[in-house]
């Protein structure tokens, strides 16, 4: 089965997730799952999905969007990366976890952002990116490298 594919798809879609992906995205619940509320669900949604390390620039993406007032005006964002619901061992992803909280405090990101931890299922992952495209939002890859090798 292919999971991803585009959002235009109607007949492949699987909307039988979108319940589960509007809690995640949308609930006023604060837990170790999702942090920080999104309150004006009529906005786009900038979204990006990656492992929680410096080079995947997650914590640069939240910061240019935390400067940005008018690109918060517009739009919300929604980062999935690191795993909250457990202490990182690794010290890298850690240092990017307090970045990231600090991000959330300097720039009063709640009500326009969420952060989601790691997500693994990955065909609801699919689903969620395609989800988000409904909205008329866009995926981002923030990057500082990312090299893609394919079979």
């Amino acid at each position: 089965m292919n999971i991803y594919f585009p959002y235009t798809e109607e007949k492949k879609r699987l909307k039988a997730f979108h319940p589960e992906i509007e809690e995640l995205l949308y609930s006023a619940v604060e837990n170790e799952e999702h942090l920080c509320v999104l309150k004006d669900r009529s906005k786009p949604i900038i979204f990006s999905m990656a492992r929680l390390d410096r080079v995947k620039n997650m914590t640069g993406l939240v910061e240019w969007y935390g400067k940005n007032t008018r690109l918060r005006e517009l739009v919300n964002l929604v980062v999935v990366a690191g795993d909250r619901r457990k202490e990182s061992k690794d010290l890298e992803e850690q240092a990017e976890m307090k970045k990231m909280h600090g991000l959330i405090e300097t720039y009063n990101l709640n009500g326009q952002f969420r952060w989601i931890s790691s997500q693994m299922n990955r065909v609801r992952n699919g689903e969620l990116y395609r989800y988000i495209a409904d909205t008329k939002g866009a995926f981002v890859q923030p990057a500082f490298f990312d090299m893609r090798l394919l079979d």
